[in-house]
């Protein structure tokens, strides 16, 4: 079954597809200038298991942006919301990238809401740099912060500085730019020590965008979790040939949690 809804609150509508109608709920979440359509083959697969509801994160796809500039906490208390006008009692969350720091800060704030999680390749820790790597990039933070003082041309040194060191997201941001600026900065590490909640982490160890050593990092801070990584699989793992790959470790994990939970 495939259902498609748009989904009102006080502050943002919510575009989602809905998959399956079977035992327990899995809320799907994509990443960063993606929408619920990058992940709709891996959910369409673990349909024979779960309720599968993919969103549309706010400011993505068909989901309108949020009123102000977010972070995670916002986007958690509005998947929260959603789990409440759905009538879900607890969920297992699946999130990529993006969508992994909003399902940590829902678990975080919200455990009684959340069976599982599993992340794929997901943000949220900051990246280990070399030494050479942290001087360029406060090299490059000088330099912007001369360029906001300048008496002459400031705005195009501004303009021309972040054409030249913005990342491909913070270009594309549009809108968006303050939301991403908030979110990148956050450092998740206190809330993943606290999640106590089985989790699997899916890495591809090819992944530039979040190294596989930050699925290792994540993997010493949760109390309860499973990491395996992929060979020669990058930031995107789960398209084309790679949703069978992932829905084949989540659909093992799910089971394992139903059947734990059948023999209490």
């Amino acid at each position: 079954m495939r259902v498609m809804a748009q989904v009102q609150s006080n502050t943002v509508q919510l575009n989602t597809v809905q998959l399956g109608n079977n035992r327990h709920p899995l809320v799907m979440l994509h990443g960063w200038g993606q929408n619920l359509q990058s992940l709709q083959p891996m959910g369409e697969l673990l349909a024979t298991r779960s309720q599968v509801h993919i969103i549309d994160l706010p400011g993505f796809g068909k989901s309108p942006p949020p009123p102000e500039d977010w972070d995670t906490a916002n986007y958690a208390d509005r998947i929260y919301q959603y789990l409440q006008e759905q009538g879900i009692e607890s969920a297992d969350m699946l999130g990529h990238s993006f969508g992994g720091r909003v399902s940590i800060r829902l678990a975080h704030k919200y455990p009684h809401k959340v069976r599982s999680i599993t992340l794929i390749n997901a943000g949220g820790l900051q990246r280990q740099r070399t030494l050479q790597q942290s001087m360029r990039s406060q090299w490059v933070r000088n330099m912007r912060n001369a360029f906001k003082i300048s008496p002459l041309y400031r705005d195009a040194l501004l303009t021309w500085h972040t054409q030249k060191y913005g990342s491909r997201d913070y270009l594309n941001a549009g809108a968006m730019r303050g939301t991403l600026v908030k979110t990148v900065s956050e450092d998740l590490t206190e809330l993943a020590r606290h999640i106590s909640v089985p989790v699997l982490l899916l890495w591809g160890e090819a992944d530039t965008e979040t190294p596989v050593e930050m699925g290792h990092r994540y993997h010493t801070l949760f109390a309860n979790s499973e990491l395996i990584t992929i060979p020669h699989r990058d930031h995107f793992m789960f398209q084309a040939e790679g949703s069978h790959l992932c829905s084949y470790y989540v659909d093992k994990f799910l089971a394992q949690l139903s059947s734990k939970e059948l023999s209490k």
